[in-house]
């Protein structure tokens, strides 16, 4: 059987054809992976760069934390500072005002009550069985050196310019004229203040045989505040 040319050359052609179009799919292919593994590596770049991007500003922004927890710290031990100030004044200024007697106050203390000796009419010497101002005065600065931080007598408040005097049976305090009973009313430790008084040849030794005189020990006590004008230029008898 005799081969023609133009099948042979059909033979060729169409083999290359095959051949190039092949070789086409396969660049094609090759190139199409080329660029998809560029615009991989450019992706990848890209995060890498944003990655290192985030990692600086979360830096930036951690030391920035850093030095408002500082600021805050010290904000906060500035506050506490003053507002620790501000209790101390205001706990000296409290102290003040009790002391100066311009403010109620209460608490736990004593109530020493002194009247005059049942007996006193019938006695040879009236005078000596009665309530003197001395008498008074005696317990109250007892009262003082035993720590009573507040004194009152029959409601009125003893501040620094207090003076006790003695009008016939009758005391005055503050300007304010009073009779027996006289109710000495002092805020401190119950205890501390009735022991004080009842020390061996102590206030109620000295005035137990000449006037009667009662101590009483109360978890709760109130003294008034002082009213009227605070003088200098007087002190307490």
């Amino acid at each position: 059987m005799k081969v023609r040319k133009d099948h042979v050359y059909l033979a060729i052609v169409t083999l290359a054809t095959g051949f190039l179009i092949s070789h086409s799919i396969e660049s094609t292919k090759l190139r199409a992976l080329e660029r998809e593994s560029d615009q991989q590596w450019q992706l990848e770049t890209k995060l890498n760069e944003q990655i290192v991007k985030e990692k600086e500003q979360n830096r930036i922004l951690e030391v920035q934390l850093l030095a408002l927890q500082r600021e805050v710290a010290q904000v906060e031990e500035e506050v506490a500072r003053h507002q620790s100030e501000a209790a101390e004044v205001l706990a000296e200024l409290e102290e003040a005002r009790m002391l100066a007697g311009v403010i109620p106050v209460e608490g736990s203390g004593v109530v020493v009550t002194m009247q005059d000796h049942p007996n006193a009419s019938q006695s040879g010497d009236v005078m000596k069985n009665i309530v003197h101002e001395q008498d008074v005065t005696l317990v109250v600065n007892e009262l003082r050196a035993a720590g009573a931080e507040a004194i009152s007598i029959n409601g009125q408040r003893l501040v620094s310019s207090s003076a006790i005097r003695c009008v016939g049976p009758t005391i005055i305090v503050n300007g304010v004229k009073s009779a027996t009973p006289f109710v000495i009313t002092a805020i401190g430790d119950p205890g501390t203040l009735s022991q004080a008084l009842h020390l061996p040849g102590g206030v109620m030794d000295r005035l137990k045989d000449f006037v009667q005189i009662s101590v009483e020990q109360k978890e709760l006590v109130q003294v008034p505040a002082f009213v009227g004008e605070i003088s200098f230029d007087q002190h307490t008898s």
